[in-house]
């Protein structure tokens, strides 16, 4: 449609009830800013044509009223313009941030709409980028399954993309395995023990966890150094409240509660 026919079919009777002169306006690429005695309102493009802006002196009640609204929503679209631009986001992610905005839901489904339309919102694209980034991290598949479904990305879409390889979840765990296991201040019993927890804490399976823990080579060169350090420690807890047999007792259940060999138990008590 041409111009000149777009404006003639959309063209309102002139305002006549002027109660807000316009002082100035200035059009930019994608918006028009009005100015009025005590403040500015922001328009479209599509507002501006549509109504004629050009051709009017000032606005009244309703036409105020009606621009007051555009503003609304060409802020809001402009801020998930902004947002969309300095990384992807996911339909629930906007959705969201309009939700902190005045609009009402129609309005919000109207922009949610028009982000599809043009292809800045796009769960499933959204979902595959996501899942590229995640499988480069330390992340399990049932953390990664979590941030996608806490990102609004449906099961279906996370069913279709996320692919469980258990190889690559072994080597994942353990990388991971590997920096939690430098600690020094367990025994490799107890590090192992501790490692397992935290492999299933972060959501991997017993079984992988548990693939990745016995895989790990923990030289513990100073366990037994440490197993002095824990005797000395035991000794002092219990030498006045027990002794003879009975603090061996205490003393050797203590120390295999801390994950220390049986054998390297009894060579250092024999000391």
């Amino acid at each position: 449609m041409e111009l000149e026919e777009f404006l003639k079919n959309n063209k309102i009777s002139e305002v006549k009830d002027i109660k807000y002169p316009i002082k100035k306006i200035k059009a930019t690429q994608d918006y028009v800013m009005i100015f009025l005695d005590d403040e500015k309102i922001m328009i479209s493009l599509e507002a501006y044509f549509k109504y004629n802006v050009k051709s009017l002196k000032g606005l009244d009640d309703n036409l105020y009223s009606i621009f007051k609204d555009d503003e609304k929503y060409l802020k809001a679209y402009r801020g998930c313009l902004r947002k969309i631009s300095s990384k992807d986001h996911s339909v629930k992610q906007i959705r969201d941030y309009l939700y902190k905005t005045e609009l009402d839901k129609a309005t919000i489904d109207s922009i949610i709409d028009r982000l599809k339309e043009y292809k800045l919102l796009d769960d499933d694209k959204y979902c595959i980028n996501k899942i590229n980034y995640y499988n480069n991290s330390s992340l399990s598949t049932k953390q990664i399954k979590l941030k996608l479904k806490n990102d609004g990305i449906s099961e279906e879409l996370i069913k279709q993309h996320l692919n469980t390889n258990d190889e690559m979840e072994y080597a994942k765990a353990l990388k991971i395995a590997s920096k939690y296991s430098n600690v020094k201040s367990k025994s490799t019993s107890a590090l192992k023990q501790s490692v397992l927890t935290k492999l299933v804490g972060n959501g991997f399976s017993y079984e992988i966890s548990k693939r990745a823990v016995d895989s790990l080579i923990i030289n513990n060169k100073n366990e037994l150094e440490l197993l002095r350090k824990e005797y000395d420690k035991a000794l002092r807890k219990y030498e006045k409240k027990y002794e003879n047999y009975d603090l061996r007792n205490h003393i050797y259940a203590y120390l295999i509660n801390k994950g220390f060999r049986s054998d390297d138990i009894k060579e250092v008590m024999e000391v």
